[in-house]
């Protein structure tokens, strides 16, 4: 990877509406399977602060649950949310208690999604500020300057406590402690010293996460202000910010960080957050100035070398972007949260997404599209050219014209609309179209030719004296994504689950060609359904 700014595409400021769903200060967010979002965050209170939850399903405008959790003590940290199935886990750093023990890490458990949580218990003793969920059913947590230097606890999040013990990490490397997984079973931390300065230290592999001859010695990255480690399938990345003031993420290869790509020339380091959803993308966030107010922006990339990224949305700069958090699902559709900071503190929360933070499709109405390279249009029912700068969710029955670029397009794969799938389109042009339904729904991709078929009189002329029959092509579209997406052509559709797949109409037939996976063709014609395997075509003959 090479220093780059690699802006593949920008979204629309109007994109992501916020909505606000308390008052407090730093939350912190979980994403289920299904989109639902978690999240947990401090009071306002200028004394004793109250801890707060809101359950926020996909799509909607209100948290449908919303509860205090009764929680000894204070607390002014950041908390972790934690979710599986029907079991949410909120743990906090709690200090003021009147037990044996002054601060504790306390976590409190629900069973019934978020409705109702127990009383809590001490599961730490650490005032985290960063954390990561692993090994296995543990939390790893780590601080950032605190007075023993930096430090390390992993705690149990089922049953028991890990009590005093802790891995003091470095005693002079002690700010913005980030912890991160290299695998499921290996944790990673970075740190910095007042100058920004970083090092990292990996668990060994053998012996307790809370001693600290089990961790590898320190070995310096340079500078790096601010870290935030995020990982997932596609590996461990680091964000931080640079002397430059620019943001930059990179890869960790199995001995040391790389020098990464710039994804912003300009932004507020010490706001900004990484994830790396179930998928294997990865979703950034940060905020900036601009001559138009204080802007939230987001990137997103699926290999950290190639990002697309734009603003999410632009509001007064006394609005504030404080504590920024982003968090997604495996269909890579995710929620951002933040404060607004101030006298008065609102938490605020902002759909994102592969389309750039473009509102999530509705079943059978909308669907979301971002461009994601080269020149893309989209063009409404009523006839209106638009070219796509980014994420946009545009009503079924539009036409989107890829013939200069690439789009990914994300439908709804249900009537109720909690999941979606994601296919990318290119070197065509197609009208989209989904039914609205109860069950499973299949968007169907339908070819516009960008030949007359009346040049195929001509075609034919001129293949009489060739070989090779008269093919001449009208149109094509090539498609690769997961889910229920059906490709419509003249005299056959091809339905597809996971794939690479071209579809082609011709003079002589409509041609499916796939390179990966497998598609089920309808022959129109015949009235008969034929698959079609990896590295095989099918033509369905326009008979006349």
């Amino acid at each position: 990877m090479v220093l780059a700014v690699v802006l593949l595409a920008s979204a629309p400021a109007r994109a992501a509406t916020p909505l606000t769903i308390g008052s407090g200060h730093k939350p912190a967010v979980a994403v289920d399977p299904a989109g639902t979002a978690y999240i947990a965050w401090y009071g306002p209170e200028s004394t004793v602060t109250s801890l707060h939850f809101c359950r926020l399903p996909r799509g909607a405008s209100a948290c449908d649950l919303a509860t205090t959790i009764a929680a000894p003590g204070t607390t002014l940290t950041r908390p972790f949310v934690t979710v599986d199935g029907t079991t949410v886990r909120v743990v906090s750093y709690r200090y003021g208690l009147t037990g044996a023990r002054f601060d504790e890490v306390w976590q409190f458990t629900s069973t019934d999604g978020g409705a109702t949580f127990d009383g809590g218990h001490s599961i730490g003793v650490v005032p985290f500020d960063e954390a990561v969920r692993g090994p296995g059913d543990t939390l790893s947590v780590v601080t950032s300057a605190f007075f023993e230097g930096l430090v390390v606890q992993n705690v149990p999040l089922v049953g028991g406590s890990a009590g005093e013990s802790r891995a003091l990490l470095s005693s002079d490397h002690v700010y913005n402690g980030t912890v991160g997984l290299v695998d499921a079973a290996t944790p990673l931390a970075v740190f910095a010293d007042g100058s920004s300065n970083a090092q990292f230290r990996r668990y060994g592999g053998g012996g307790s996460l809370n001693d600290p001859s089990s961790w590898a010695p320190p070995v310096d990255i340079g500078y790096a202000d601010y870290p935030r480690l995020a990982g997932g399938p596609a590996g461990l990345f680091l964000l931080s910010g640079t002397q430059q003031n620019a943001l930059t993420v990179r890869k960790y290869n199995g001995t040391t960080f790389t020098a990464g790509t710039t994804i912003a020339a300009q932004g507020d380091d010490a706001q900004a957050h990484l994830t790396e959803d179930p998928g294997g993308r990865l979703h950034a966030v940060y905020g900036r100035i601009t001559t138009a107010g204080l802007e939230l922006d987001y990137a997103t990339s699926d290999d950290g070398v190639r990002w697309r990224s734009g603003p999410l949305l632009v509001q007064p700069i006394t609005a504030g972007l404080n504590a920024l958090r982003v968090a997604a699902a495996p269909d890579h559709l995710g929620v951002a949260a933040w404060d607004t900071a101030g006298g008065s503190p609102q938490i605020r929360v902002a759909a994102i997404g592969p389309t750039g933070g473009a509102s999530p499709p509705v079943p059978g109405k909308s669907v979301a599209v971002g461009a994601t390279s080269g020149t893309v249009f989209v063009v409404s029912s009523s006839g209106k050219r638009t070219r796509l700068t980014g994420g946009a969710t545009i009503p079924v029955g539009s036409t989107v014209d890829t013939r200069r670029g690439r789009v990914e397009l994300t439908s709804a794969a249900t009537g109720a609309g909690t999941t979606t799938q994601t296919a990318a389109f290119y070197q065509g042009t197609f009208r989209v179209s989904q039914r609205r339904g109860t069950g499973a729904l299949t968007t169907d991709i339908m070819l516009r030719n960008a030949t007359p078929r009346s040049q195929c009189a001509r075609v034919r002329a001129a293949g009489a004296t060739k070989k090779k029959g008269p093919h001449g092509v009208l149109g094509r579209l090539w498609g690769n994504g997961k889910g229920r997406f059906r490709t419509k052509g003249t005299y056959s559709s091809a339905t597809v689950r996971g794939t690479i797949w071209l579809t082609e109409n011709r003079c002589d037939g409509t041609l499916t060609i796939v390179k990966r996976g497998k598609v089920s063709v309808r022959d129109l014609k015949r009235r008969k359904t034929v698959i079609v395997t990896a590295g095989h075509r099918y033509l369905a003959r326009a008979r006349r």
